[in-house]
């Protein structure tokens, strides 16, 4: 493998963007079809690639179906993030370092860790 290219993601209406633009994306490019937008989201370095469809099925939320998971964004603040986006609580995870989740306006979650610093990623290795 030589790295990740980018992570796609299906939402159901164009206003669903701005939950991404909450968290530092920006669109970088936009592709208009005849069924669908694609929409082309980055922030340092990371890429979605958006689909902007209401066609398609609902999100199954429990239990939870084969596949994508969640998508984990790294922050460098939790608490600047919740301050714009509705959270759960922030807990620990098992190398130590703080997460929560939040979930787009369709249901998918989304992961949010907090950046190591860098005496924390010395113990995590």
């Amino acid at each position: 493998m030589v790295g990740l290219d980018h992570i796609a993601l299906i939402v159901s209406k164009e206003e669903n963007l701005s939950f991404y633009e909450k968290l530092g994306f920006r669109e970088t490019r936009r592709i208009e079809r005849g069924y669908d937008t694609v929409v082309f989201m980055e922030n340092k370095g990371v890429l979605f690639e958006v689909f902007i469809d209401p066609n398609h099925p609902e999100r199954v939320s429990g239990p939870e179906a084969m596949g994508l998971r969640h998508v984990c964004l790294v922050v460098e603040d939790l608490e600047e993030v919740m301050r714009n986006v509705v959270c759960e609580e922030i807990r620990t995870d098992w190398f130590g370092r703080r997460f929560t989740f939040a979930k787009d306006p369709d249901g998918q979650p989304i992961e949010l860790k907090e950046k190591n610093t860098p005496e924390d990623g010395e113990k995590n290795r």
